[in-house]
């Protein structure tokens, strides 16, 4: 059956980051089904990544994203004068005071101001196309505001899916005396939706602790048509070994550490036979560690490219790098790019943490490895560039058969199930 449904998402193309693919394809999957599918989401030229999308330009509503308010910007500039040669006594007090300021003013976050308009217009919308159904995708989890008002106004049901948690989140630094109202808030908000979906186990299990009800699990996973035309590409570089890390660098949690600890291990000649691709480097965290490593001649910054060109990249690269927290609060995080990872078939590199359901899911496959020790990274560099050599400068592709239960058809399955219960 064919219903009309209103997908709320912060990050939608050409708006959204390089890695925010999974709205997208669910707007494409949804259209592909047959349902007729209207969007909201954020105008935020700031975040303009290199995505597009498959619906009429109509079916597409995009709400203008305000900055701060220049009192705000006023006050945050008024603010770094003060740290400029602050009393190392009272550094921490302020740092604390600018936390706590931020999370006020930006609450539920700093897209907050699209929240009414986003409702309105849904309102306004609903007097010629009424949605069946309510779907929001964040971060931003204003969106789920915006997909709560909504469904209260329209008396429609909505679904809530978190690519990441919204409270209890180990990567958001928040202040102690504002954490617990904004926990609460975000539970109690989510409590409302009809159905619930989460992109990783420990996810799910943690949403459904907190709300007391079943949540659906639906992996990210990887286009059945994302590598279609990119069966025989070659070698990036037969001379020298290509490892490649397509996603984004987190200075001080999710960086290669190791890896550059592992290159300094090795001999000058083995050195020259390697490169390592990076498209992203919050904080100059590969630079700055190649540069004290000694390595800096195997490291390659490049800008970011539009997803076809990475994706080529990850096909022609001899094999690809994941880089994990090593924190147990990373358990129950799956980066999005190891689904994408594990489409390209190409050998996965995984260090930072050798626990999780990332780690889980290399070993798995098999897609890779997963090893945190610079030794042991060392005499994998080593082993493939043997195993390079003997096959003619190009590693062999991982088997397919694998990676099918990982195709993001198959997840996105997971979701329309729980539609249905939900419109049943």
């Amino acid at each position: 059956m064919q219903h009309r449904i209103l997908l709320v998402a912060g990050f939608f193309p050409p708006y959204s980051p390089l890695g925010a693919v999974r709205a997208p394809m669910l707007a494409r999957w949804w259209s592909q089904q047959g349902h007729d599918v209207r969007v909201i989401a954020l105008e935020n030229p700031a975040v303009a990544g290199q995505l597009e999308h498959c619906l009429a330009p109509e079916a597409v509503r995009y709400i203008p994203f305000s900055p701060p308010a220049p009192v705000l910007r006023q006050a945050a500039d008024s603010a770094k004068v003060l740290l400029a040669k602050p009393d190392r006594r009272i550094k921490p007090h302020i740092e604390s005071c600018k936390t706590l300021y931020r999370q006020v003013v930006h609450f539920p976050d700093r897209y907050r101001k699209w929240i009414k308009p986003a409702v309105e217009h849904a309102v306004a919308m609903a007097g010629q196309w009424q949605p069946d159904l309510i779907y929001s995708t964040a971060p931003p989890h204003s969106g789920h505001v915006v997909a709560c008002q909504i469904a209260r106004r329209l008396r429609c049901p909505w679904v809530a899916e978190l690519r990441d948690l919204w409270a209890d989140n180990p990567y958001n630094d928040g202040h102690p005396l504002f954490e617990p109202i904004a926990r609460r808030y975000a539970w109690t908000t989510l409590a409302k939706a009809a159905g619930h979906v989460a992109l990783t186990r420990g996810s799910a299990k943690r949403v459904g602790r907190a709300l007391g009800r079943p949540v659906t699990l639906s992996y990210n996973g990887f286009g059945a048509d994302d590598f279609a035309s990119l069966d025989n590409v070659s070698a990036h570089d037969p001379h020298r070994l290509t490892l490649v890390h397509a996603g984004i660098i987190y200075a001080g949690q999710r960086e290669p550490t190791m890896l550059l600890a592992a290159l300094a291990k090795l001999d000058a000649s083995a050195r020259a036979q390697i490169r390592v691709i990076f498209f992203h480097d919050e904080e100059s965290a590969v630079l700055s560690g190649a540069a004290n490593h000694g390595v800096s001649d195997c490291i390659e910054m490049r800008d970011p490219v539009p997803r076809p060109e990475i994706l080529k990249l990850e096909r022609e690269a001899d094999a690809l790098l994941l880089c994990r927290w090593n924190d147990p609060a990373e358990d129950a995080i799956i980066p999005g790019k190891l689904f994408e990872y594990i489409g390209a078939r190409r050998p996965i590199l995984s260090i930072g943490s050798l626990t999780g359901e990332a780690a889980d899911i290399v070993r798995a496959g098999p897609f890779g490895v997963v090893m945190t020790d610079p030794d042991d990274i060392a005499r994998q560099l080593l082993a493939w560039l043997a195993q390079k050599d003997a096959h003619g400068g190009r590693l062999p592709d991982l088997p397919e058969e694998p990676t099918r239960a990982y195709l993001r058809e198959t997840q996105f399955q997971q979701v329309d199930a729980a539609m249905a219960d939900v419109l049943r």
